[in-house]
């Protein structure tokens, strides 16, 4: 039986957990308990092609934990910082300072999203295709990598951010890591085998105690009940909360017992690994 074959390496959203001089109680718990309570940037690896989407500023430290050797086609959805500045992996993995040797690495992204990165961060990518050729820069809308079909969306025209729809035969999954919102329309999300989606609060209640209703991201982000609606409508079989901030105010443990009470609606923890 063929599979397709995922692995969350970071979990967290714009700030890891436990997050720098952060005393809150979730960053607090997070020191004293380790491992699936701790979050790093958000990203997500294809196995099966070696592909890494997004490069938070700790990406380096992320694959080290997760075992991740090999990074043959690189993505990134959009400029933030949480899934940009750690692009400088590509320096180690296609570019040998020492022998003075090239072997690129593949890049893939919106033509749009390519030029956000650009203007944002220096120029970055055109230092590293144009000058260090480490990597290969491809302006897409569409990757095609042996079996594997990948769609690259435009979600959301004022914040370039990239939905990506991953298919193998018949697998389907859908990375929809950050700020979601609005969830455009298309006909290619139904029937997915799993959506990977960011979410706020699930019960409107922040960290310090603030209502989600009174945060100034609170149209930015879908709630639980939003996504529950998502998966209802495009017949979606399972969900995978990620993109997780000690801002919601919620611990892995939390996330574990809420699971129980939810159909196929599941958290993300680095290491995670999704088998479909």
């Amino acid at each position: 039986m063929i599979t397709l074959k995922l692995k969350i390496i970071g979990s967290g959203g714009m700030s890891i957990i436990p997050s720098s001089f952060c005393k809150c109680k979730i960053c607090e718990e997070a020191r004293k308990k380790g491992g699936r309570y701790e979050r790093l940037g958000p990203s997500l690896y294809i196995d099966d092609i070696k592909m890494l989407i997004d490069t938070p500023e700790d990406i380096a430290v992320a694959c080290n934990r997760q075992k991740i050797s090999q990074v043959k086609h690189l993505s990134i959805s959009h400029h933030d910082p949480d899934h940009v500045k750690g692009i400088r992996i590509v320096e180690k993995i296609g570019y040998d300072f020492i022998a003075d040797k090239n072997t690129p690495i593949e890049f893939y992204a919106l033509p749009e999203v390519i030029e956000d990165i650009n203007r944002m961060n220096l120029d970055c990518l055109k230092y590293y295709g144009d000058v260090l050729h480490c990597i290969s820069v491809n302006e897409t809308s569409h990757i095609k990598i042996d079996n594997f079909d990948i769609d690259l969306f435009n979600n959301n025209r004022d914040r370039n951010i990239t939905f990506y729809v991953i298919r193998e035969n018949d697998k389907k999954v859908i990375y929809a890591c950050c700020n979601p919102k609005p969830f455009t329309h298309n006909d290619m999300y139904f029937d997915a085998d799993v959506l990977i989606i960011s979410l706020v609060s699930d019960d409107g209640i922040l960290n310090d105690g603030t209502e989600l209703k009174d945060a100034p991201f609170k149209d930015e982000i879908f709630t639980l009940d939003e996504v529950i609606e998502i998966k209802n409508y495009y017949r979606i079989k399972k969900v995978i909360v990620t993109h997780i901030d000690e801002m919601w105010g919620k611990s892995y443990g939390y996330y574990s017992e809420l699971e129980k009470e939810l159909d196929n609606i599941f958290f993300a923890y680095d290491g995670m690994e999704i088998i479909v």
